[in-house]
């Protein structure tokens, strides 16, 4: 297949692209700044080109010829209104832009932001109850991500990723911009105490088992799906910087803020799966994280 995938210079973005192509499909591996990773483009199977969401005349050259499209890129705006215009308004454009292509097959990037408040054991077909516009704007373009595959007959997938790590799929490439895993990191490394929120932690999922959802939702055949991606097991940030100081060597307290977080509610995976076999387990790739992390200057 060839594949077109937006925010391809980003972290799960890369890894996405690396997977698909290693698979043996023709990745558009695309970004506001296409060139950001050179090493990307040097991996067989992918070509690099520009698509920026804010750019609609950069849309169409970039879709051409392509059979499915992966949107993982975000558009950032502040407040509500901005942020419906620059990700929600540019999603759906392109979502038209690609059905115009002749484009059969959409696979969007939501969030369990989309979500927002848990209440356990949360299914795919959970009330929405987004507490912030990054939530809301995930929530609002899967509604109409859902429109447009009734209206289009387009197939769309949609993906729910929680907290995603790993180390960069190639050199140069990116990480995760959240800065706990440093932050815990430094302070075992410099003797200081961690402080961290009491019982605050999630279903962590390394970036390589995020692409295998992408990859087997390239021969679902269905209208419409939508379907979390994360571990089943939940970490604490407590037990990562546990972690830290069995790779350091070095016990420093750890200092917790009470806000009030109860025990961990979980989300319910059985969709991934039952539709794909697919069911992850991350703290062995937790550890060899933390290990990178700590190795970094």
């Amino acid at each position: 297949m060839k594949i077109v995938i937006t925010g391809a210079t980003g972290f799960i973005g890369s890894h996405v692209a690396v997977r698909l192509a290693r698979a043996g499909h023709e990745v558009v591996a695309t970004g506001r700044n296409p060139n950001k990773v050179p090493a990307l483009g040097a991996v067989p199977g992918i070509t690099l080109a520009r698509l920026e969401l804010r750019d609609p005349t950069s849309w169409v050259p970039a879709l051409a010829g392509a059979d499915v499209l992966v949107h993982v890129a975000l558009g950032w705006g502040e407040g509500g209104l901005l942020m419906l215009q620059a990700d929600t308004a540019a999603s759906v454009g392109l979502f038209e832009a690609a059905h115009a292509a002749g484009i059969r097959k959409i696979i969007y990037t939501s969030s369990t932001a989309a979500v927002g408040e848990q209440r356990g054991d949360d299914r795919e077909d959970c009330q929405l109850r987004p507490t912030d516009y990054y939530g809301a704007t995930k929530a609002s373009t899967e509604m109409f991500a859902r429109a447009f595959a009734r209206t289009t007959k387009v197939q769309v997938h949609v993906i729910r990723p929680g907290y995603i790590f790993a180390e960069p799929v190639v050199e140069g490439a990116s990480v995760y911009s959240d800065k706990r895993f440093r932050n815990i990191c430094r302070a075992v490394r410099e003797g200081q105490p961690v402080h961290l929120i009491q019982n605050d932690g999630t279903q962590f999922l390394h970036a390589s088992n995020i692409a295998k959802v992408y990859e087997a939702l390239l021969t679902h055949e269905v209208g419409f799906s939508t379907h979390f991606a994360l571990a089943k097991d939940w970490c604490s940030w407590a037990d990562i910087a546990r972690m830290a100081m069995a790779e350091h060597g070095r016990e420093v307290p750890i200092e917790f803020e009470d806000r009030g977080y109860g025990p961990a509610l979980l989300y319910d995976l059985s969709a991934i799966e039952k539709d794909f076999g697919l069911a992850f387990q991350s703290r062995e790739q937790l550890r060899t994280h933390v290990r990178w992390v700590l190795a970094q200057p």
